[in-house]
């Protein structure tokens, strides 16, 4: 393969996300792809981060300055200046490491990479907003690595300020068809967390990447939530992500969920690469149906009404780029997006203490098919479960969502070391595992106490929102 793309750098064979010597089914099958000479051209990829080294050898001559901006000491280059500002240029390195004879090479080695430095001091609200909007029109893809504290016991989400930012985004950005957020789920699987408690990974806007090790294993770090799309390659089972690091020289040691989530953005830079005319959510459909089995018992596999099967450890599946090419490449445009809003009247409804599902709180929203046709909405994307939840211990609390189709969502499961006494009052969460029903019939939300030492729970009230495609073109 070094021969034949003519590659002479000399950490090329320790990248097993590219090439596994130990197992090729565990690799993002890139080379393939590589071969239709479909290397990334033509698309930018924003790494939203800590900076980027705009003169690494690796970087320089991929990099692309007109997208680039440093909002921490709000200048144009940026350039790391703090000791540990080297993330983005690891970041920068997997999606587009030039190749040269230096370090490895990126997955989509000939894309643009620019730098939006926000990471490396506290920034406002407005500042974060214009950062993932910034030259929307020339960038892409936005590489976001970060999020809320992934402690198993932070509740949070973007201001109203930055939800505005991502809705503009994916109207406005990409000359109308839309820019791609891609967020890493978050490093605190093993502290018992969750994406969906992350407004961030739990955005319809957004396409939340987990990890997979080198072994296709599931890493103890990704977390898991009804809102995981897909995973990509990390650090695991002894071996991490090999790329560019700051001041010419080259890392091994790069891993966690934040080092999945570029090397997703590097293969959703083959794809736009391939078909530039694909909507923001083209490219979810296109990642749904690219991502393939991973065949591991922990995963929990469901079947969806698509007839896909679904994980909240997997999400999809694991990335496969040659696949996901050759569904672009026959891939017909979807439709525009519409949605149907219910809520529930006040509920008031206590939440017990059980294990068992059937004795839990049960509500239910029904949707008709009426209700579907004044919305002309043709098949499900997203859904976004609104809920008002009160308890002493938060943590204690979980919550399921049971379609329709019998697909259940564990949209909030049990944090063991979250004791806010607030709830989920008023918080939003999301599933992709509903994608493709028709959304016609009884929704039914599911809670359920892991115990009653703080007394019991109350539901005060809970929503929908079905999004999906529009039925008028």
């Amino acid at each position: 393969v070094m021969e034949e793309f003519d590659i002479h750098d000399p950490e090329f064979t320790s990248q097993w996300h590219i090439m596994n010597p130990t197992d090729r089914r565990f690799e993002l099958k890139v080379v393939e792809v590589w071969r239709q000479n479909i290397t990334g051209q033509g698309v930018v990829v924003a790494l939203v981060d800590d900076g980027v080294d705009m003169r690494s050898p690796d970087i320089a001559d991929n990099f692309f300055l007109d997208g680039s901006y440093d909002f921490n000491d709000h200048m144009k280059e940026p350039q790391p200046k703090l000791r540990d500002d080297r993330h983005g240029t690891r970041c920068a390195g997997e999606v587009a490491a030039v190749r040269n004879n230096f370090c490895g090479v990126g997955v989509a080695y000939n894309a643009k990479v620019a730098g939006i430095r926000i990471l490396s001091k506290p920034i406002s609200d407005a500042d974060e907003a214009l950062s993932l909007n910034y030259a929307m029109d020339v960038n892409d893809i936005y590489s976001c690595s970060w999020g809320p504290r992934d402690d198993g016991k932070t509740l949070e989400g973007p201001s109203e300020l930055i939800r505005r930012a991502f809705k503009n985004g994916v109207e406005k950005g990409r000359q109308g068809k839309g820019s791609i957020f891609v967020f890493a789920s978050g490093n605190g699987g093993s502290h018992g967390d969750n994406c969906n408690f992350d407004g961030y990974t739990n955005s319809i806007y957004s396409i939340t990447i987990g990890a997979i090790d080198h072994k296709g294993l599931h890493p103890h770090y990704s977390e898991d939530c009804s809102a995981l799309l897909t995973v990509c390659y990390s650090s695991g089972s002894g071996e991490f992500i090999h790329t560019t690091d700051l001041k010419e020289t080259c890392t091994n040691q790069h891993g966690g969920t934040s080092a999945a989530a570029p090397l997703a953005s590097g293969v959703f830079a083959l794809v736009l690469s391939a078909r530039p005319d694909l909507t923001w959510r083209d490219l979810q459909y296109i990642a749904i149906e690219g991502s393939t089995h991973v065949d591991n018992p922990d995963a929990k596999w469901q079947k969806t009404a698509a007839g896909r099967l679904f994980s909240h450890r997997y999400g999809y599946g694991k990335m496969d780029a040659s696949r996901m090419i050759e569904i672009a490449n026959a891939w017909k445009l979807v439709g525009p997006q519409t949605s149907l809003v219910r809520m529930s009247e006040k509920v008031n409804l206590d939440i017990p203490a059980t294990v068992e599902l059937n004795d839990a709180l049960t509500s239910v929203i029904t949707i008709t098919e009426e209700d579907v046709k004044a919305a002309s909405l043709a098949r499900l994307e997203h859904v976004n479960v609104f809920v008002d939840i009160e308890h002493a211990v938060r943590g204690d609390v979980s919550v399921y969502l049971v379609s329709p189709e019998n697909v259940i969502s564990e949209i909030a499961p049990f944090r063991k070391r979250d004791n806010s006494p607030d709830g989920m009052r008023n918080w939003t969460f999301m599933s992709v595992a509903h994608w493709g029903e028709s959304g016609i019939g009884n929704w039914t939300l599911r809670a359920v106490l892991e115990n009653d030492r703080h007394g019991m729970g109350k539901l005060n009230h809970w929503g929908l929102t079905l999004w999906g495609e529009s039925a008028q073109a």
